[in-house]
């Protein structure tokens, strides 16, 4: 392939913002165009997660190390619980269903999100234990 005689314009780089606010866990997230790339990255034994959002949608796949996921529709107490093995399943979470993600793995577990929302907005974040 030839050169196409643009200059670093015809690439377009999107950089992270890291949040590390939470023991055991580093959230990374980017916005390209209207949706939202997340990196979480789960220390061994850690739990994430344990929240809905009413407006956000995402989907996600675990890139190294197992995660067990556990899901609950808010409003009808359906439960769900996905052992995911790396690069083998993606899941779409929709609205009104709450989650939380467990890195089962001796090393650290790397997710990766997308959504249309951030996953952490403060307008769309409602705890709830999944447990």
């Amino acid at each position: 392939m030839g050169n196409s005689g643009g200059g670093e314009d015809f690439i377009k780089i999107f950089h992270f913002q890291q949040d590390t606010s939470k023991e055991g866990r580093v959230l990374s997230t980017a916005r390209i165009g209207d949706t939202y790339m997340s990196r979480l990255v789960l220390d061994p034994g850690v739990t994430s997660g344990n929240y809905y959002h009413k407006k956000t949608r995402i989907m996600f796949y675990v890139g190294n190390n197992p995660v067990l996921a556990t899901f609950v529709q808010v409003n009808t107490g359906e439960r769900k619980q996905i052992l995911f093995q790396p690069g083998k399943k993606a899941v779409h979470v929709p609205e009104y269903v709450a989650f939380s993600t467990k890195n089962v793995g001796e090393e650290e577990a790397v997710i990766v999100f997308l959504s249309n929302h951030p996953l952490r907005s403060a307008d769309d974040v409602f705890p709830f234990d999944v447990e």
